[in-house]
């Protein structure tokens, strides 16, 4: 019949502010986040860890801030490979793309914007 797939949704209430050498700040809730206006945040499982996906794999990825801006989203794997899957201008946005190789991975968004903006909430799904 097929491969029985598990799929878990996470509700994405912490993250780790990641700076150009990748160190990770502080993990906070995320109605709290700010990204400043060229800043990337990634986003860790709950327990600061990389979340590790199987190959194949279909991922939905969705981001609130409190105010329309541009911004790029994707994913990031464990050799700091980014792949963009999503661009766009507004306050709610949603990328879905399938991971190629099994292995562990951190979602990203970047607030190509001049302003600051607040995250509000998100999920991620897979």
């Amino acid at each position: 019949m097929g491969e029985k797939m598990n799929k878990r949704t996470i509700q994405i209430s912490e993250l780790v502010i990641v700076k150009e050498d990748v160190f990770p700040i502080e993990r906070i809730g995320l109605p709290q986040a700010n990204i400043a206006g060229g800043k990337t945040v990634s986003f860790l499982d709950r327990d600061g860890s990389m979340f590790y996906i199987v190959g194949g794999t279909t991922v939905s990825f969705s981001v609130k801030l409190d105010a329309s801006v541009a911004v790029k989203m994707g994913y990031i794997n464990n050799s700091d490979s980014k792949t963009q899957t999503y661009s766009g201008t507004g306050s709610s946005h949603y990328t879905e793309f399938k991971i190629a190789n099994t292995g562990y991975y951190r979602f990203y968004v970047t607030n190509t914007s001049l302003n600051v903006v607040k995250v509000t909430g998100g999920t991620i799904s897979f």
